[in-house]
């Protein structure tokens, strides 16, 4: 690889990161305002959803609300490391984001009641995906374009 070229693949990933970052400031800012939101409009099942929430243990919450902050803010500093093919921004917080995330996505499966579709489900496994992915191209693609 020439000096300064950078992959489509790794601009790919950082696009990716950049995106999901997005999410995840989405989900702490539902998981914020999840209290002030008005039921009495909402259908049953809605309403079921949001007061099960509301009804999880607060060690809950604070485990899964610090789990979504820190693999957001993993997410956004692989992004920065793939563009700037850097070792430890690309691969090594990008490995770690990775295996975080899979402990996040699991620990959310067994942790979420089923009223807010807890359990090993589509949603689980699309969230296992692009971190795996991303463990694998980062460790074998990409790991000769991530040494600045």
């Amino acid at each position: 690889m020439t000096e300064g070229k950078r992959p489509g693949g790794l601009t790919a990933l950082a696009i990716i990161n950049f995106i999901l970052c997005g999410a995840s400031l989405l989900s702490l800012a539902t998981f914020a305002l999840i209290g002030k939101v008005p039921t009495d409009e909402m259908e049953e099942a809605q309403r079921a959803q949001i007061e099960a929430f509301k009804n999880m243990e607060p060690s809950t919450l604070i485990l899964l609300f610090g789990s979504t902050l820190v693999t957001g803010i993993l997410l956004l500093l692989a992004g920065v490391g793939y563009l700037k093919q850097k070792r430890f921004l690309g691969r090594v917080l990008g490995s770690t984001y990775a295996v975080a995330a899979i402990i996040s996505s699991i620990m959310g499966a067994l942790m979420m009641p089923p009223e807010l579709e807890g359990g090993f489900n589509l949603g689980t496994l699309i969230g296992l995906v692009y971190p795996i992915l991303t463990l694998i191209l980062v460790n074998t693609t990409f790991k000769d374009d991530l040494v600045n």
